[in-house]
């Protein structure tokens, strides 16, 4: 019987260079439109290098992608030092690169620029080809197997344990796995299974959504053709995929057809809100998930803690989309790509989405229960919160996971009764189904409906 494995796993480090700008109307304006906290990513990844380093007992930490922001190789070349004090401290990293971090024509992330008073000028560019090398010491050097077309690659953990380390950037308008690369992905599980040894997945793109909006509205944030590809893996021996891109702290079950699970344990980013890592325990028996923050960073975080600051910046993000919904569509748009809703799927909902928007400054629950003629299920303890202060919150519960609001509660009742009393004569026309498709993903994101997704025991299957 193998030995317990034991790791942590960080996600989305989005790492900026200071040398790209931190200050100035230029940045200023950047930092406004991002939901992570971009001045602060070295900070951050420094307390959690410093936390993970404290744990003399695991020596195994898994990188599931994004480790940049926008590609620049001045942020690569900060990065990599940082990662090296695990290796100097015995520890062995596990690493894939993803859209973030490198650069091509028509780049959905933004071409890298350094930021200096209110002017853009040309950051470096890192080109795909040219991760292999940057990160080759963080995982690729221990690779059992490689597969060069798509950057992924299988690792022996240790005796026992086998992770396959899955790139899904693709060519962007499709991040999934290539035929080739499913072949390739479906041979390394059947080579462990031959070797006794259980295996599991690390790749970046959510592989189950994360919350019912998610698909609605950022399906292309998805891995790509994430039902039959998580079907495929779940019948052939996979049970675990730790992913990230989302920013959202998740953990999503799948059963298939035959009876086989599927996690997707997807982790916020880093840098973001919430500020979270996994510890992983796998043993014989049941795989353990833990979450874990830091205390505090190096920054002046204007005496708050960790998670305030960081929902803070947040907060202010989703208040920009909100005002925008309401005045300035094309802004709302532009914002919008922030939390993976593209611009032609914001531009398909418009007119429902600057109808929303203006209506949640004034709608409370009770108003909108009498209008539409529901007053009954509007509980008078919810009947005073205003529409948009429901959304905000819903939003921030959605990123930081274990959402609260289930059936039974009187916030969810009173929603619920909104929202169907609204989607009922929408239904009837085929220019309005999006928006009920929209509505219904709305209501079923008030409550988490999986396991719980910070503290959580997989009971392993046996044989």
């Amino acid at each position: 019987m193998p030995l317990p494995l034991d790791f942590y796993l960080i996600t989305d480090l989005h790492h900026y260079s200071h040398s790209l700008g931190i200050s100035g109307e230029a940045f200023e304006k950047k930092d406004m439109r991002e939901q992570l906290c971009l001045a602060e990513t070295g900070a951050i990844i420094d307390a959690y290098i410093d936390k993970i380093l404290e744990d003399k007992n695991t020596n195994i930490v898994l990188v599931a992608g994004d480790v940049s922001n926008n590609g620049a190789m001045e942020s690569h070349l900060e990065l990599i030092p940082k990662l090296r004090r695990f290796k100097e401290a015995g520890k062995r990293v596990f690493l894939i690169t993803a859209t973030h971090d490198y650069y091509v024509e028509g780049n959905s992330v933004g071409d890298p620029v350094k930021l200096v008073g209110d002017r853009e000028y040309p950051a470096t560019r890192t080109r795909r080809e040219q991760l292999i090398e940057l990160y080759r010491e963080f995982g690729l050097d221990e690779a059992v197997a490689f597969h060069s077309q798509s950057h992924s690659y299988c690792v022996k953990l240790q005796e026992g344990y086998r992770l396959l380390c899955l790139n899904d950037d693709g060519d962007r308008s499709f991040c999934g796995y290539s035929e080739d690369q499913m072949q390739w992905i479906l041979s390394q599980i059947e080579d462990a299974k031959a070797a006794g040894d259980y295996i599991f997945v690390m790749t970046h793109h959510p592989t189950l959504p994360p919350m019912p909006l998610y698909p609605v509205i950022s399906n292309g944030d998805m891995l790509g053709d994430w039902d039959r590809t998580t079907t495929v893996l779940a019948d052939a021996g996979i049970e675990l995929a730790f992913t990230g891109h989302a920013h959202m702290h998740n953990i999503g079950l799948k059963i298939t057809e035959k009876g086989n699970r599927y996690y997707d344990v997807n982790t916020s980013a880093l840098v973001g809100y919430p500020s979270n890592m996994r510890k992983v325990r796998i043993d014989d028996e049941k795989i353990e998930i833990h979450s874990l923050s830091v205390d505090s960073f190096d920054w002046d975080m204007k005496g708050l803690t960790v998670d305030e600051y960081t929902k803070r910046h947040f907060s202010s993000m989703i208040n920009q989309i909100l005002d925008a919904a309401a005045d300035d569509f094309e802004y709302f748009a532009d914002l919008a790509e922030s939390f993976s809703m593209r611009h032609e799927q914001s531009y398909k909902l418009r007119k429902p989405i600057t109808f929303v928007g203006k209506g949640l400054r004034r709608w409370t629950l009770g108003s909108a229960g009498r209008l539409l003629g529901v007053s009954k299920k509007i509980d008078p303890s919810v009947k005073d919160l205003v529409a948009r202060d429901i959304i905000l919150e819903l939003i921030q519960n959605a990123f930081r996971g274990n959402e609260p609001y289930y059936p039974d509660t009187p916030l969810y009742i009173a929603v619920s009764a909104i929202i169907d009393r609204i989607s009922k004569p929408l239904s009837h026309f085929k220019k309005t189904r999006d928006a009920v498709s929209l509505l219904q993903a709305l209501k079923l994101s008030f409550y988490n409906q999986g396991p719980d997704d910070y503290e959580f025991v997989i009971e392993r299957k046996k044989g």
